[in-house]
């Protein structure tokens, strides 16, 4: 059958409205009727409904701002992924800036894909059932059109047979046989032989032999045969041009250094990628023999986990990068990787150029880090503070970054091969620094980005005026709370200010109560927003913790610290009173039960 290229590249460069799956909880639902999908999207982030008028509460608006806030930082992940693309068109078509394109008149990145579009309409290639080419998939521009966005540099000699050894996982062996339906075709993945070698054969079949295999095409290609050991001998290394190896973190001292003799000794060998399982620090010992041993000869990649599990959920939150970069705490707490993830991974490592000579780590991140994403970066406004006003630093800062990379890489669809190669490429730390530094960008190719930065503006703006709207309730309600307890006060002050002048003979006798607060009331009200202030004042909560916290157990004592003054007179006067009653009788313990019992 055929594909209609023109209409496949339309769909690819079309910036479709992408549905951003929020980590965080949705902060509420709405029944407004969505009119438009610009509205559904609202809804689907979560706006709480500006038809309510419940006046929302603390939690709520502050649930709001670190939602948008975590928007925030997702489009600037955006903005790098974005960057990062556009660098790589240019370097894969050699596409000039704008400001070059005008002076020497090259082609724009619009006319090298409107080109490529019209080639790829007259070509007439077949696209064979399962993803892959019918005849020759290399002679067509169909990958090269697939992969409009980022375009990872893939290794140019990879050969035509794959030895793998010490496993024969059916996510390894799919990605290797490359002709799946719904998988990423990797460009340069064109293995006719695949070659298995494991201890159980019977068993090996089992796990890799199924009717996806056979229609796959994989049945074709794969040989799965008995090993002689750890390692294939090197006559069982002749004619394979990549080899994949699974060992343990016990065995690799001993086995990588014949690894590297092995690979060193093979006239066909080029490339060489390890598993180590097991792994629990940051440094593989026989590593270097293997590096060192690398060169004009074949290159290697070494890949270091921890336990396999089976399950894990596809497209999780999985670190990825360098071994060096890790710590011994990252590798201890990640409670094992996915097999099906790190076979993965190690499919896509052979297929890049960046993972030569590299020793890289992959582990699953902990629930406590999984839960941080979800919040912004503890600074600014979301700054962490302890009981003294210092500031405490964001320990979780590098966990949330990289989520929000990896959000990005998935929400825009990067494919797995291109995934793998920034993190390993460039990592947090290229992000790091673009957020450091953004590049000042005037290519035509940013004129995609601008919808989706328009849509994204327009959600923002509304879940800002639906911030202010909140905070504007709020603010009112307090207000006029403040303002009844402000009236409160200053009525008791003004009642009492009558009593005390009353008694002093400062105030006519024709004079009523009501006249005297009416003739003070604005006196009253000064005294009473000096009161507030004073009891709403971090300084008087200070002083009332002291005196709650003085209090305990005061039930059983005379005496305290802190303790009301009118309260201490009134007690000093009955131990003086009871003492001149029953001196004779009672003994000073008696006497305080007494007082106390009043």
């Amino acid at each position: 059958m055929k594909l209609l290229r023109s209409t496949f590249i339309a769909f690819c460069l079309t910036p479709g409205a992408l549905a951003f799956t929020a980590t965080t909880s949705s902060l509420s639902k709405t029944n407004v009727a969505a009119p438009t999908k610009f509205m559904t999207q609202l809804q689907m982030i979560g706006i709480k409904s500006p038809m309510g008028e419940e006046i929302p509460d603390d939690d709520l608006i502050l649930k709001e701002k670190l939602f948008r806030q975590v928007l925030i930082e997702k489009n600037i992940v955006m903005d790098y992924l974005d960057f990062i693309t556009e660098e790589s068109i240019k370097a894969t078509y050699g596409i000039a800036t704008a400001a070059e394109e005008e002076e020497a008149g090259t082609e724009s990145f619009a006319e090298v894909l409107a080109e490529k579009a019209a080639e790829a309409e007259t070509s007439g290639d077949n696209i064979g059932l399962f993803g892959g080419g019918d005849a020759d998939s290399s002679s067509t521009s169909m990958e090269d059109i697939k992969e409009t966005r980022y375009q990872p540099n893939l290794r140019s000699d990879l050969g035509s047979t794959v030895l793998v050894s010490g496993t024969a996982d059916a996510s390894l062996l799919r990605v290797l046989n490359n002709n799946l339906f719904g998988q990423d075709n990797i460009n340069n993945f064109q293995f006719s032989k695949i070659k298995a070698l494991v201890e159980d054969v019977a068993l090996a079949k089992k796990t890799a032999i199924s009717r996806e295999a056979r229609y796959s095409g994989l049945l074709d290609k794969l040989s799965i045969e008995p090993s002689s050991g750890a390692l294939p001998t090197a006559a069982e290394l002749e004619g394979a041009s990549s080899w994949i190896a699974q060992i343990t973190s016990n065995d690799a001292p001993t086995l990588l250094p014949q690894v590297a003799e092995l690979a060193k000794n093979s006239n066909d060998l080029k490339h060489v990628i390890v598993l180590v399982t097991g792994a629990t620090s940051n440094a593989v010992e026989g590593w270097e023999a293997l590096e060192a041993a690398s060169g004009d000869n074949f290159q290697c990649t070494l890949v270091a986990v921890g336990e396999l599990c089976a399950g894990g959920k596809e497209g999780g939150l999985y670190h990825v990068g360098k071994l060096a970069d890790a710590t011994d705490a990252n590798l201890a707490s990640s409670g094992g990787m996915p097999s099906n993830e790190v076979y993965q991974l190690l499919g896509h490592a052979l297929a890049l150029e960046s993972t030569t000579n590299q020793a890289l780590t992959a582990y699953s991140y902990s629930q406590a880090a999984i839960e941080a994403v979800a919040s912004p970066y503890a600074e600014g406004e979301f700054t962490v503070r302890d009981e003294d006003g210092n500031e405490i630093v964001d320990e979780m800062k590098d966990v949330k970054m990289f989520g929000r990379l990896l959000q990005g890489l998935r929400e825009i669809g990067f494919t797995r091969t291109a995934e793998l190669d920034v993190l390993v490429e460039k990592g947090l730390t290229g992000f790091q620094e673009f957020m450091a530094n953004p590049p000042k960008r005037e290519d035509s190719f940013t004129v995609s980005r601008a919808k989706r930065d328009e849509e994204d503006e327009k959600i923002m703006a509304i879940l800002d005026a639906e911030i202010a709207k909140d905070e504007a309730k709020k603010k009112a309600e307090e207000e006029a709370i403040k303002k009844g307890e402000i009236e409160v006060i200053a009525q008791q002050w003004a009642i009492k200010e009558y009593s005390l002048q009353s008694i002093g003979g400062d105030v006519d006798p024709s004079v009523t109560e009501m006249d005297f607060i009416k003739s003070v009331w604005d006196q009253a009200l000064v005294e009473a927003e000096n009161t507030y202030d004073y009891i709403n004042s971090p300084e008087y909560k200070k002083k009332q913790e002291r005196t709650a916290k003085d209090a305990v157990g005061s039930e059983n004592k005379l005496f305290w610290n802190g303790m009301d003054p009118l309260l201490r007179k009134k007690r000093e006067k009955m131990v003086e009173k009871v003492k001149k009653q029953y001196m004779d009788l009672l003994s000073e313990e008696e006497l305080e039960a007494i007082i106390l019992s009043e």
